[in-house]
């Protein structure tokens, strides 16, 4: 298992998303995904805040890449093109996360920050 203390902001690691209801709606099963908070201090439990990652693409994609940032291949160990869902922010328990892949670098990472800040601001513009 890893630690949280060893994960930082901006890492890719692989996880296992749980099956949801209604199928289809939210990412599951296992994939990569973008470490995005890491909870400071005393806490209940060894938790991650992290967004999915999928290769999948439609015009939801094209219509809002702020929301969707793209990922290359390479970036942070990934060997495919993939899209960052924003929409998907969760809670994780450090258990499920599977393996490290890599980092991104903080120009991969400040559109999926900017993205988040907008989301969590609700500025609908």
């Amino acid at each position: 298992m890893l630690q949280p203390d060893l994960l930082e902001c901006g890492d890719v690691v692989i996880v296992t998303l749980p099956i949801s209801t209604p199928r289809g709606h939210e990412e599951q099963g296992t994939r990569p995904a973008v470490v995005v908070g890491i909870p400071w201090g005393e806490v209940r439990y060894s938790m991650l805040m992290i967004v999915p990652l999928t290769t999948q693409s439609g015009s939801w994609a094209f219509n809002n890449p702020s929301l969707y940032p793209r990922l290359s291949p390479g970036a942070g160990g990934l060997s495919l093109s993939s899209l960052v869902l924003l929409d998907q922010t969760r809670g994780l328990d450090i258990n499920r996360v599977l393996a490290y892949l890599g980092t991104l670098t903080p120009e991969q990472y400040v559109p999926i920050l900017d993205g988040l800040t907008h989301l969590f601001r609700q500025e609908n513009s």
